[in-house]
This record gives structure tokens, sequence and C-alpha cells, in this order.
């Protein structure tokens, strides 16, 4: 009877992991897509499935590998950010700035799979300007169509395209340190825009403000 069981579940197992091994060609061409328009055209992203060897699991292609809830599979994510470097574990050897980018080409590629209700991004312009950083803002804009999205930003390309706009400031009152939060609107959200552009607010920078939020 434990037979039948083990072979059922062998079964089932094996059957998930050709649907893993579909999935995972489908997402690695989606994410180096995303990457592309993110400006990382030489970008690599594997989703790689292996197996682990364990003497206690279940015997699979004459050998016994580790069972869990989830399968016999480990997962991986696998990166390269430059031609003609092999795809490493991603969480080994993307910056700060690449693996930003990376979760949220992430996160767009799978945004239809996807049911988190809201997504954070602390920093995901770092290392980033430009027209970078315009892509980025458009491609936070699209995952808010479907959710919130709340990001921590310091660029203004990136500011500007929230349907709402806060301010952190940091102030010393009374001899204590304060922090406020507020909402800015309006002539208040191109100044700002204009201060995140050039650090003084010029004539100029709140003429491209408004463009950007044009």
């Amino acid at each position: 009877e434990l037979g039948d069981v083990e072979g059922a579940l062998r079964g089932e197992a094996l059957r998930l992991s050709r649907l893993r091994e579909e999935t995972a060609r489908n997402i690695s061409s989606k994410v180096e897509a995303r990457l592309a328009y993110l400006q990382m055209p030489d970008a690599r992203f594997v989703v790689s499935i292996g197996r682990r060897e364990d003497p206690e699991g279940i015997e699979v292609d004459g050998r016994k590998v580790r069972l869990g809830a989830s399968g016999i599979d480990q997962v991986e994510f696998l990166f390269s950010a430059n031609r003609g470097e092999e795809p490493r574990p991603l969480a080994k050897i993307a910056s700060g700035g690449e693996l930003s980018r990376v979760m949220l080409a992430i996160k767009a590629a799978l945004a239809e799979a996807e049911r988190t209700p809201t997504l954070i991004f602390d920093e995901v312009d770092a290392g980033v300007g430009g027209e970078t950083a315009r892509r980025v803002g458009e491609t936070l804009a699209e995952l808010a169509r479907g959710r919130q999205v709340l990001v921590v930003t310091h660029l203004a390309q990136i500011a500007a395209k929230a349907d709402r706009h806060f301010v952190v400031e940091k102030r010393v009152e009374g001899g204590r340190t304060t922090v406020r939060v507020r909402q800015v609107e309006g002539e208040d959200r191109v100044r700002e825009l204009a201060r995140m552009l050039d650090g003084t607010a010029t004539e100029a920078s709140f003429e491209h403000a408004r463009e950007l939020l044009e």
C-alpha cells in the first residue's frame, strides 16, 4: 500500500516538474524582454530547476531525491548582466541597482499571475538615471494599474508618474528630531519635482517638472 502511495506521489511530482520546466522557459523570456526595456539589453535571466539527493526521499530516475510540500524541484534564479558572462545565482552577484531592476522586471512579467495587492519598492532607482529612470517609472505605473504600488524614490522622472506624491521631511523641533509625511499637489508638487531635478528649483527645472507631469 505504501508502494502504491509512493508511486502516485512520484507521478504527481513529475507532472509538477514538467509544468515548472515549461513555465520556466516562458518566464525567462518575458523577464529578459523586460530587462531589455529597462536598459539592460545583454542581461540573461534563467530559472534553474534541479533536484537534491536525499537518502530519505523518493526514487526518481534511479536515485533518491528530496521531496517537500512543493514537489521534488529546487528552483533558483540565475542572472548575468553582461554579454559573455555565465548566469550565476541572482542573490549572490547582482548589485543593488541591478537587483532592483530585476525584481521590477519579474513583478512586471508575472503581473497577471501574481495577486499580491500591494508592492513596495525601496530605492528602485539605485544606480539609474535619464532614459532608464523614465522606463522604470513607466513600468511602475503599469504595475499600479492592477494593485497598489508604493515607491521610495529620489528621481523626479519616477515621482512624476505617481497618482499621489508624498514628501518625507525630517525636522528638529524642541531639541527632538521628528519626521513628517505630507502630500503635495498642484504647484507644491511642481516645486518639489523641480527641487528633485536640480536641488535649487530654478525656472528651467520648474518648466521641466511641468513637462514631466504633463
